[in-house]
């Protein structure tokens, strides 16, 4: 993990895992929800498409946390179960 990483989330509970995927003829094959509480900005993994690339990578699974899309921070907050 690169340092700016472990300097941004290195105190998270957790392991903090980093993934590029790119997007494929399927898309990415992630659905998403965000938090019960309202208040808080983050989304978290619900479900994983078989045919898109997330699945095929297999680093993501349902109930992790994503912390940034791209350069955009989702969550400040969270970890990864």
């Amino acid at each position: 993990m690169s340092q700016k990483i472990q300097k941004k989330y290195g105190d998270l509970k957790g392991e903090v895992v980093l993934v590029d995927l790119q997007k494929g003829a399927n898309g990415l094959g992630i659905s998403l929800a965000g938090n019960k509480d309202r208040t808080m900005m983050s989304a978290f993994v619900c479900g994983l498409n078989p045919n898109g690339n997330a699945f095929k990578d297999g680093r993501l699974r349902v109930g992790d946390e994503i912390l940034e899309f791209g350069q955009r921070n989702s969550s400040m907050s969270g970890t990864l179960p």
